[in-house]
């Protein structure tokens, strides 16, 4: 020991308790499937992404919170039984092979990075969503996602009113923080962020949770309060984009989502969508009339990456990626590439980019044929989102967890009903004998 420096012996010793901290959750996980996802969506929704752990050689890429979590999580729901593979399935495994070839194909070290993303980010959110329904009803997931969502967007509403944040005073001396630790404003007040690292990140998950939690099982006043708050809560973001799509989630969960939301609740919350939005219409209005040209700019900005196309390769990373003396990533004369759809194109190539707009044509589909689950409509709002903002903290393991889930539930034999995977064959059998003798008795 004495040939060992006191640097080295504390990095030993913290490895070693962070081993036996993830053995005993192991050990308890593995007995409580519903704990573990449980564990899983408050790591997501309250724990920053800068409290990643560092990997690779010089420590330059870093392992999401999530995604260790998911590490752990994963281990403790396998094995799983009735496992069905879906065409969501195939379309993962193109995009892991396509950013692993990528690395062969030229700009090696940007594909490395962009291959690590993959992985770290959405498969890691992927597996855990293609998983958890299979071990635990999936109403239940739904519910839980609803309960978390709401505390996130009861914290953001919190977070507009006092301009508070409590997680960017939790720091970390590491490259995300100074990326993701501090506070956007428009129109010179402070955007509300959460957790999430970002505005846009905070308000496009929310947007995502209002379909998943108008499927869980509450009652409808608590399901309509829940999904106010979020609503509202995206108001504090002050991203158009986390409102549209949050409002676009409402309007599809209410006109196809007719199995879980009856025709009268169906005008309730609409009428109370409306309601709120003429009462908050006057901030918001306010807010960017003080920002002036500063959405317009950033509007015209997406606009202009539709230029990138032309520098796109069938399989890779893009012609025009570069990298300046400081490591900084560009793609021509662009450093944000505020658009997924062009992003994935300009990182994994024009074939992953067509299979994904393709399965989001299908998934389009099965909403307006009335097939989509939940998660499959949450999916479908959230494409203006895909084509004008990228992936990025926790919204990107949010999104890969969600197509997970849409993949699983897609499966069961009315993918739009609200679903009960993995109950005991005697439940629906007792509850049709009960219906039969309702009948009698009538």
């Amino acid at each position: 020991m004495g040939f060992l420096s006191g640097a080295l012996v504390d990095r030993l010793l913290l490895l070693a308790v962070a081993l036996g901290v993830a053995v005993l959750g192991f050990l308890v996980l593995r007995r409580a499937p519903r704990l573990a996802v449980a564990s899983w969506i408050v790591v997501l929704c309250f724990v920053p992404i800068w409290l990643g752990f560092g990997i690779g050689f010089n420590g330059n890429y870093y392992l999401p919170p999530a995604t260790a979590a998911a590490l752990l999580v994963v281990a403790a729901l396998l094995p799983v039984r009735r496992f069905r593979l879906s065409w969501m399935d195939a379309l993962m495994t193109l995009v892991v092979v396509a950013a692993l070839t990528s690395i062969l194909a030229g700009n090696a070290g940007i594909a490395l990075g962009a291959a690590i993303i993959v992985v770290t980010y959405f498969v890691a959110g992927y597996v855990v969503g293609r998983i958890a329904p299979l071990r635990v009803d999936p109403a239940w997931v739904h519910g839980a996602i609803a309960v978390c969502f709401t505390i996130v967007a009861v914290l953001a509403i919190v977070e507009g009113v006092t301009h508070w944040n409590p997680f960017v005073l939790i720091k970390s001396g590491n490259s995300l923080y100074s990326i993701w630790g501090t506070i956007q404003e428009r129109g010179g007040v402070p955007r509300a962020e959460g957790a999430f690292g970002h505005s846009i990140a905070l308000g496009a998950s929310l947007a995502m949770a209002v379909p998943i939690t108008l499927a869980a099982p509450f009652r409808l006043w608590l399901r309509g309060l829940m999904v106010l708050t979020m609503l509202v809560a995206t108001v504090f973001t002050f991203s158009r984009i986390g409102m549209i799509c949050a409002l676009l989630g409402v309007a599809l969960s209410v006109l196809f989502m007719r199995d879980a939301i009856s025709r009268r609740a169906r005008i309730a919350i609409t009428t109370a969508v409306v309601l709120a939005s003429a009462v908050v219409f006057p901030l918001v209005s306010a807010v960017f009339d003080d920002a002036g040209s500063e959405a317009s700019n950033s509007a015209d900005y997406r606009g202009d990456l539709v230029s990138l196309f032309g520098t796109m390769n069938l399989v890779g990373v893009a012609g025009s990626a570069q990298k300046n003396s400081a490591g900084s990533l560009y793609f021509g004369n662009f450093r944000s590439i505020d658009s997924q759809l062009i992003l994935t194109g300009l990182t994994n190539g024009i074939i992953v980019l067509i299979a994904i707009a393709v399965a989001l044509a299908f998934g389009i589909l099965l909403v307006l044929r009335g097939k989509a689950s939940p998660a499959t409509i949450a999916l479908v709002a959230q494409i203006p989102a895909f084509a004008t903002v990228a992936l990025i903290t926790q919204y990107s393991i949010f999104v890969w967890f969600v197509a997970g889930l849409a993949a699983t539930t897609q499966l069961a034999p009315d993918a739009s009903r609200p679903l009960v995977l993995g109950l005991p064959a005697r439940v629906p059998q007792r509850d049709a004998s009960r219906d039969e003798l309702a009948a009698g008795r009538r």
